[in-house]
């Protein structure tokens, strides 16, 4: 069984770019080199891993199969690569980091700018997705780690928390809720709401917190972009549910009003996603190791609360973000 790992490049290259023809241009190839590379991967497998129908690809049975084993094959050959290629005293190379909507727009920027500075020949790609989105690249080692809101409970993936977080419901400086010392939670049932989308750790959370009663509720539209949000609750007369870092300068502004809901408990916890089956490369103990110790970077959002000892957290009613002692173990 004489494949390559240049078949298995691309292979998934075909997979992730959806044609043969995309895969090309994206790796620098022609065509009919893409077509031969997946012809002899399929000759040595003994196996067809795509139906073709027209000029279409569309991965098969088998196909789905190797998908993870042969990413996990590249993902283990780039760290091997990385790991002689760059010197022992060194820590270089590619990290593929996958985040929730609120950790990649309010919380990765400062943190991921601190770790590039520290290690200068370190290149961070980050995919935006959902919770579900997330776990799925990192079941299919499609990224490296991923970060969401909330636990995972995947077999073949470990998580290790980070941060709290706290939602909050809010809306319009106009709307007439925003002048109530308190929000009833029939008021939250009769009001119109602008949400994120199914899949959503947000959604998740913020539904799970309303009482019974107020199920379901009167959603208008659904959004996967934290701004389309907030700009069409500040422009309307709907409510939503973010994170408190999501609002907090329109907030400031006074074009947002955080609305008291003292009755919900709107918490929650940030966890890393690593593949149990992934190595634990050199690049990915350093990231785990920086955000562990990251407190100056995000000391805007993250406080560590009195008695924080790195591993064990006490609740601190005055810090909205602060870590939870994450461990490169």
């Amino acid at each position: 069984m004489d494949f390559t790992l240049k078949q298995l490049q691309v292979f998934v290259a075909v997979v992730t770019h959806g044609s043969a023809l995309a895969a090309a241009r994206a790796m620098g190839l022609s065509q009919p080199a893409v077509s031969s590379a997946i012809a002899e991967l399929e000759k040595h497998l003994g196996t067809a891993l795509f139906d073709r129908w027209k000029k279409r690809m569309v991965l098969n049975e088998r196909g789905r199969t190797l998908l993870p084993m042969a990413r996990l094959l590249l993902v283990n050959a780039r760290d091997l690569g990385q790991m002689f290629g760059a010197g022992k005293s060194q820590v270089g190379g590619t990290l593929r980091l996958g985040a929730s909507l609120t950790l990649a727009n309010y919380v990765m920027p400062d943190t991921l700018s601190g770790f590039v500075a520290a290690y200068p020949h370190v290149k961070v790609e980050v995919a935006c997705r959902n919770k579900i989105g997330i776990i799925s690249q990192v079941e299919d080692f499609a990224i490296d780690i991923g970060v969401i809101a909330g636990e995972c409970r995947r077999p073949d993936v470990e998580h290790r928390p980070w941060l709290t977080d706290e939602l909050c419901i809010f809306a319009a400086a106009s709307h007439p809720l925003a002048r109530r010392s308190r929000v009833t939670p029939a008021d939250l049932s009769a009001a119109q709401w602008i949400l994120r989308e199914e899949g959503s750790g947000t959604l998740e959370l913020f539904l799970k917190a309303l009482p019974s009663g107020t199920l379901p509720l009167r959603t208008t539209m659904e959004f996967d972009n934290l701004e389309s949000i907030k700009r069409a609750v500040e422009y309307g007369s709907a409510l939503s549910c973010l994170s408190r870092m999501a609002v907090k300068r329109e907030v400031e502004a006074g074009r947002l009003r955080v609305l008291p809901t003292p009755y919900l408990d709107l918490r929650r916890d940030y966890y890393f996603l690593v593949h149990r089956k992934r190595h634990q490369s050199a690049l990915l103990n350093a990231f785990l190791s920086h955000c562990a110790l990251d407190g100056g970077t995000l000391a805007h959002s993250v406080n560590r609360p009195a008695g924080w000892r790195g591993g064990r957290k006490a609740r601190h009613p005055k810090a909205t973000m602060r870590h939870k002692g994450v461990r490169p173990d």
